[in-house]
């Protein structure tokens, strides 16, 4: 995985948060996934389209723990989460369609 490719949540892939936790529901398998405390941060993080660089600094931010000791967390739950799915590598910027806001959409109700 490169550590400069922005990570995002698959489209399959839809996830609520209950008080710390927050639950994934892959829609293509039926399978869910309870992530809480530090994978639930780095999940927020991925939801911002975060590399995997940004969440292990972020992350060395907000926690008491050695660098070594998060970088080898991030690592094993980013190659779980890329395995089963749940992420992808989103394409770098200028790499892939592009995408515009046009603000609430009336085809939407809003």
């Amino acid at each position: 995985m490169r550590t400069d490719a922005p990570l995002r949540i698959s489209g399959h892939v839809r996830f609520i948060r209950m008080d710390d936790q927050i639950i994934v529901a892959d829609l293509r398998s039926g399978r869910y996934l309870g992530l809480d405390g530090v994978g639930a941060r780095a999940w927020d993080l991925i939801g911002k389209r975060a590399t995997r660089g940004a969440i292990v600094d972020c992350l060395c931010g907000e926690y008491d723990a050695s660098a070594d000791v998060i970088e080898r967390d991030v690592e094993r739950l980013l190659r779980d989460l890329l395995e089963r799915r749940l992420i992808e590598q989103a394409p770098s910027p200028g790499h892939g369609p592009a995408v515009l806001d046009l603000g609430p959409s009336r085809w939407n109700g809003g």
